[in-house]
């Protein structure tokens, strides 16, 4: 069995873009315009920075990233998010990564002072 290990991070770099639109269509499930979508919101996340209301959580090994999950307050709520996006590259799916992004965007969705 090949090990590896997954590091979780919030900050959006320049390279996220690339990445979530290889993730978004690696999967086979979405169509291009859906796959536009995601990488626009990771380009206003970069641009913008908290202001854009998108947070994200990217999952990476060595120096790939694998997945990742966009997810956001709800508008006139008090404590609810919304979770947008969470996808897993075709190639690293069922090693358990989806659920490790899942958690980590509760975990984050938590500090951020979001209730279930």
């Amino acid at each position: 069995m090949q090990k590896f290990e997954i590091y979780y991070r919030e900050n959006v770099t320049s390279d996220d873009e690339r990445a979530v639109r290889d993730i978004v269509q690696s999967t086979g499930f979405f169509s291009d315009d859906e796959i536009d979508i995601a990488a626009e919101l990771v380009r206003e996340r970069f641009q913008k920075g908290l202001e854009s209301g998108y947070h994200f959580i990217f999952a990476t090994s060595g120096d790939q990233t694998i997945g990742y999950s966009c997810f956001g307050p709800i508008p006139a709520t008090h404590f609810s998010y919304d979770l947008y996006w969470i996808a897993v590259h075709h190639d690293w799916r069922g090693k358990g990564i989806g659920r490790g992004i899942l958690e980590a965007s509760e975990n984050a969705i938590s500090r951020l002072g979001g209730k279930r």
